[in-house]
């Protein structure tokens, strides 16, 4: 069995049977809408990827869902992915015709390779993948919030792990722009540490997570990344010291070979994915108290300035105060009870905007300036915001960029001091925006306008041989047909 790095979450993988490409991302920035990039730098040289029969994705997060990739990827090939609809859906509208979802623990058999879906807590849905054949046993845990009785389980039909990719980077990726506290995540690290222990495997590196924040959003390299990949290792010897040299860093282009259950890795050996440099420099060392995190709207995807500032008057004039006034004794209650003051800053290339909202007043009017009263508040870039209005950016670029700030202080003066909402000690009331634009409707129309721009991508309707053979299901277990499994 032969691993390559491609670089963050995205692998290939050759078994004695087949090949199988996992959550590809195959462009630079490509990342969660671009702002984003695969670290350390890589180049991807597409037309040296080999032919695979398995196409591998873990769930819908986009740095794991990429519709540019998958667009330019062949269609005729097996896809697995979660019990996810919406997944499916996009999937079979850029041409995919096998695709088979799967539970947690379902196995996937050709010839004498395994496939199995390890269970995740974080029920996104996701799974991780064991990936068996005779050389030996790698479990890619990817994103996957893993137990003890998960580890058990996979224990029971796989005693021996002899390489395994794990979480290991506790992001703290909104955490500041939510006005939470960023400081080391000690519970969380700690957790992640005590799991490597119970899985016990042969080998090991740290997986996903090779990425870093670009242009606008670089500020946040200080706040997101409490563990260096280095520290992580350097804690998993201190820890358990008889993995010794079996631990590795692994960077785009490198490759992992399973042979007999023995481990070699070989940096820098693979064919289609080299490493350009080392881009890992103190930015993104995490130091959150020495960052210059002021809010700005680097414009990325250079929008008209003129339609940005009209396209958000109409929606904040117009639109914000009727949703506010329609909805204010169901989605509105509680800020209607508790009189809130919501202000809304849009932050522009070269100036600001504010406006806010009296819920105490009927109706609910769009007034423009600061109030000092205000106890809700909005920061969001005028570009982000746009690209939300008109359905082509989302929440996680908003969030994820750091092109978005929220905050409240919610409350009522008493002869007994004050009383606020029963979770402002959380998060306090939920930003209207939010209310406005749930989060997974934004989602779901951004990957379908990325379908548009990039579905035509590949379009190669040629019947392929693995079109006329499908797999068979059989009880928990899909089968795939060995006589004409496709390795090249």
């Amino acid at each position: 069995m032969q691993i390559h790095l491609i670089g963050h979450a995205s692998l290939f993988v050759e078994t004695q049977d087949c090949k199988i490409l996992m959550d590809p991302l195959l462009w630079n920035p490509g990342i969660s809408e671009g702002m984003q990039d695969i670290c350390p730098k890589r180049q991807v040289l597409h037309d040296q990827i080999p032919e695979f029969d398995i196409l591998v994705i873990s769930h819908w997060h986009i740095d794991h869902f990429n519709i540019r990739s998958l667009a330019n990827l062949p269609k005729h090939v097996d896809v697995l992915i979660p019990k996810d609809k919406f997944m499916e859906t996009c999937l079979r509208k850029l041409g995919y015709r096998h695709i088979y979802p799967l539970k947690d623990f379902n196995e996937v058999r050709i010839g004498s390779t395994r496939l199995v879906a390890t269970r995740s807590e974080n029920r996104v849905p996701e799974y991780g993948m064991i990936f068996a054949d005779p050389d030996g046993v790698f479990w890619n845990q990817v994103d996957s919030v893993v137990t003890p009785q998960t580890i058990s389980e996979v224990k029971s039909r796989y005693p021996q792990i002899d390489f395994l990719l794990a979480p290991w980077e506790p992001l703290l990726q909104t955490q500041y722009q939510n006005n939470q506290r960023v400081v080391f995540p000690y519970d969380t690290y700690s957790h992640l540490i005590k799991l490597i222990g119970l899985v016990a495997p042969k080998a090991m590196a740290p997986g996903a997570n090779g990425f870093k924040q670009i242009n606008g959003s670089s500020w946040l390299n200080q706040i997101v990344f409490p563990v260096t990949r280095e520290q992580f290792c350097h804690d998993v010897r201190q820890a358990y010291p008889t993995i010794k040299d079996q631990l590795f860093t692994l960077d785009p282009g490198d490759v992992i070979a399973l042979n007999n259950g023995e481990v070699s890795y070989s940096p820098q050996e693979s064919p289609f994915v080299k490493k350009l440099g080392n881009d890992q420099d103190s930015s993104l060392y995490f130091s959150p108290v020495n960052t210059d995190s002021k809010l700005i709207d680097d414009n990325p995807e250079g929008y008209d300035i003129e339609d940005m500032k009209s396209v958000i008057e109409q929606e904040v004039c117009v639109h914000l105060p009727k949703f506010f006034n329609d909805k204010k004794d169901s989605l509105f209650m509680e800020y209607c009870y508790w009189q809130a003051i919501y202000q809304l800053e849009v932050i522009f290339p070269n100036y600001s905007e504010a406006w806010y909202f009296d819920f105490s007043e009927y109706p609910i009017q769009c007034r423009r300036g600061k109030n000092p009263l205000a106890n809700v508040f909005t920061l969001v870039a005028a570009s982000s915001f746009y690209g939300l209005l008109k359905g082509i950016k989302g929440w996680d670029y908003l969030n994820l960029g750091g092109y978005y700030r929220c905050f409240n202080k919610v409350y009522r003066a008493t002869p007994h001091g004050i009383i606020s909402p029963l979770d402002a000690s959380k998060e306090g009331v939920p930003d209207p925006l939010n209310i406005k634009f749930p989060y997974k409707p934004v989602y779901e129309q951004v990957r379908l306008y990325e379908i548009e721009k990039w579905g035509q991508a590949n379009d190669d309707q040629t019947v392929h041989p693995n079109s006329q053979n499908p797999m068979v299901i059989i009880g928990n277990t899909l089968i795939k047909p060995q006589q004409q499994v496709q390795c090249i």
